[in-house]
């Protein structure tokens, strides 16, 4: 995810203590591991079409975001108001990831000035995704006028069937009510572009019928489908 298009904020002192290198080791480093994250690979993988220009975009932009060096030249805010099927857990996740491999790079310099700027950029981004996007919600409870006929098992990353790993549908007619116990759960919608969410333990989320989706297990823990018709 980009910055929106705000002037750098990064004192001279700072910025100066950060190299062009760090700044790409960073770039690199951290879409490597976006790109093998169940959650945001999905997102990603289906709005970038070449991998080597986008990188190439988003070292410029840190370049010019903490070094004010010249040659970004984008409109990141209304890119990412067009993504659907965003959530704050998406956002959230790319900070994790972020802030882990500023750590793990182990240039001081270079975690004091970005992981600030990538807070800020974060909570921008989310705020003007809601304002352009307030009916991109999913669907947490059952429509009216459907009754629960069966529960299924309870599923752990021991027990879950493969075909649940693959992109898969409920029968016509029927409903599903996903409720996760345990643990956390990303929930693939595989259409075009795919939509995923990051369910965490005590919440649910309504599967629709014949809407081809997966579930992956990020963490240990257990759910349970409770179907309606």
């Amino acid at each position: 995810m980009h910055s929106p298009a705000a002037s750098p904020t990064a004192s001279a002192a700072t910025s100066a203590a950060v190299t062009e290198a760090d700044l790409r080791r960073l770039v690199h480093t951290f879409y490597a591991r976006v790109r093998q994250d169940p959650l945001l690979a999905p997102l990603f993988e289906s709005h970038v079409d070449d991998w080597d220009a986008h990188l190439e975009t988003l070292v410029d932009f840190w370049l010019w975001l903490v070094l004010k060096k010249e040659g970004f030249d984008g409109s990141p805010m209304p890119k990412h108001a067009r993504l659907p099927g965003l959530g704050w857990a998406h956002f959230e996740r790319w900070l994790e990831l972020f802030h882990r491999t500023t750590g793990e790079l182990q240039v001081p310099a270079l975690k004091n000035t970005v992981d600030a700027m990538a807070r800020r950029m974060a909570s921008t981004l989310w705020q003007n995704y809601q304002k352009h996007n307030p009916a991109s919600a999913w669907l947490r409870d059952m429509p009216a006028g459907l009754s629960s006929y069966k529960l299924s098992p309870v599923f752990t990353p021991a027990n879950l069937p493969a075909a649940f790993k693959a992109a898969h549908s409920i029968k016509a007619g029927t409903w599903g009510l996903l409720r996760v116990h345990s643990g956390a759960l990303v929930f693939t919608l595989d259409v075009q572009p795919p939509r995923t969410v990051l369910l965490d333990a005590g919440e649910q989320l309504v599967v629709e019928p014949q809407v081809p989706h997966h579930v992956t297990f990020v963490a240990e823990g257990a759910f349970q489908i409770d179907f309606h018709r």
